[in-house]
């Protein structure tokens, strides 16, 4: 491994070039990583953040207080691009989407064939929410059901019903739709109420080509899930913005995920990534020659029969990457266009300051934590699976949670479920992660904790993340 070409690869902040001892190391040991991961290294956590070392404990009041909750509502949410949802909800004009976050509603509108537009979901005569189903189809405008104002696509004021009732002074001002920035790139939809935001491409710049490497624009929703959940918006995000987890929470993927030795790699204004090697087995795991009944169910969901595979357990990720490379793979769909360990592997990148993708050729799974209206111990945990088309009756990777009763054809759009904290319908590996949720929200406010929590090395994602919430929180940035 030399230096220079894989100098994303860190550990406390140093280029690795050898395997680190099994005490907070997480990165890939030469000779086990891809030979085509990404050349251009990212900064380090340090080179971004020079203050990071403040971030390795943080309290715990700021995940359970209503001043902690303000403060964000005035520093953080109005000032950052905010993931609305993906395009493929709108597709045509006319098309809208409703985006909540906490007491701030939002339209997503197609204004026309080549325009989105957003405005705030409010009435301009008495504060009435326009539109409040989840979706809309052809809609030709928007009318308060409670005294019938209308406003087109455009957001431009078309009726005040019985106009001449109401004196001048009553109709000051302007009654068009108060509209937000808004940036369709790459098959998703972003916001910003601020009115003077940093550019979208500079806020993104250093995730926008992994981005863009998976054309999300090609996807389609096959599932749609939200929950309310007893704890605090950061507290759900954190729990996915780290590998340390995995292994207690998710033993069950240690025969043929490396959930230990991983790339990390950071970008300034909170952003970063993690790509976890698939159809490797965990370093955690006691026998890591034989292949086992979970790689052997790898090879065969891509069409190569265990019974003639010849190599190890160790050759099991690149003879998968070959298969996925025919022509006539089992997936039905041309693989070019990806790096060999995309074809396996699990890229996770975040983007602040609430949103994670696990992204695959065949589908991405999308989850966003968004703030409670009223209380800083509450949260919205969504959940969506986007697709691809994919031949010979293949699905999305299992952990996506998708039943097999789940139409992956995206013939329909499925309505979005509102679960419940008691059937959370998330799929199994998504639910253990649920399970955390509420425990780790009540152990904050336990004396023992001492009111502080304490972040390894293998935690760095969380620690970039509170470094970058303050540069807002304080002002200094946004």
């Amino acid at each position: 491994m030399s230096a220079d070409r894989y100098a994303a690869i860190r550990f406390n902040d140093r280029p690795i070039s050898g395997p680190l001892p099994d005490q907070g190391s997480f990165v890939i040991p030469p000779g086990e990583i891809s030979a085509d991961y990404e050349k251009k290294p990212s900064r380090s956590l340090k080179d971004i953040y020079p203050n990071i070392a403040d971030f390795r404990t943080y309290p715990v009041e700021p995940y359970r207080s209503r001043e902690a909750m303000a403060a964000e509502w005035t520093r953080l949410w109005p000032k950052v691009w905010l993931l609305a949802g993906p395009a493929s909800d709108i597709p045509r004009a006319g098309d809208w989407f409703k985006f909540d976050l906490g007491d701030q509603s939002f339209i997503i509108v197609r204004s026309a064939a080549d325009r989105v537009q957003a405005f705030y979901n409010v009435c301009k005569h008495r504060g009435n929410q326009l539109v409040q189903d989840d979706f809309g189809r052809d809609a030709k405008s928007f009318t308060c059901i409670v005294h019938s104002w209308c406003w087109n696509l455009k957001g431009k004021n078309v009726r005040v019903t019985d106009r001449d009732t109401f004196q001048p002074e009553a109709l000051c001002g302007n009654l068009d739709l108060s509209e937000v920035q808004v940036k369709e790139w790459g098959g998703l939809v972003f916001i910003t109420m601020n009115p003077n935001p940093m550019p979208f491409e500079d806020y993104f710049a250093g995730l926008l080509p992994t981005l863009a490497s998976y054309r999300i624009d090609e996807l389609f929703v096959i599932k749609d899930l939200t929950i309310e959940v007893p704890a605090n918006w950061k507290t759900m995000y954190t729990v996915f913005n780290e590998s340390y987890h995995a292994h207690a929470t998710h033993p069950q993927i240690k025969p043929a995920v490396e959930d230990h030795f991983i790339q990390a790699d950071f970008y300034p204004n909170g952003h970063n990534r993690h790509l976890f090697p698939v159809g490797q087995i965990s370093h955690r795991w006691p026998d890591r020659t034989t292949v086992n009944d979970y790689l052997a169910y790898m090879l065969r969901e891509a069409g190569i029969d265990p019974a003639d595979f010849k190599g190890s357990a160790a050759d099991v990720r690149r003879a998968i990457q070959r298969a996925k490379r025919k022509p006539d793979n089992a997936y039905g769909i041309d693989f070019g266009g990806w790096t060999d360990n995309q074809l396996t592997d699990d890229w996770n990148p975040a983007l602040f300051p609430n949103v994670t993708l696990n992204m695959h050729p065949e589908g991405v799974l999308l989850m966003r934590f968004r703030p409670h209206a009223t209380d800083p111990e509450r949260g919205y945990y969504d959940v969506m699976v986007l697709a691809r088309k994919l031949g010979n009756d293949m699905r999305p990777p299992a952990y996506m949670g998708v039943d097999d009763s789940v139409d992956v054809s995206g013939k329909t759009r499925p309505a979005r479920i509102r679960a419940t904290t008691e059937h959370p319908q998330a799929g199994e590996l998504l639910e253990q992660d649920f399970a955390n949720f509420a425990s780790l929200q009540k152990g904050m406010h336990s004396f023992g904790l001492g009111g502080v929590m304490r972040y390894c090395e293998q935690e760095q994602r969380i620690q970039q993340f509170h470094a970058e919430l303050d540069l807002y929180l304080s002002g200094r940035k946004g």
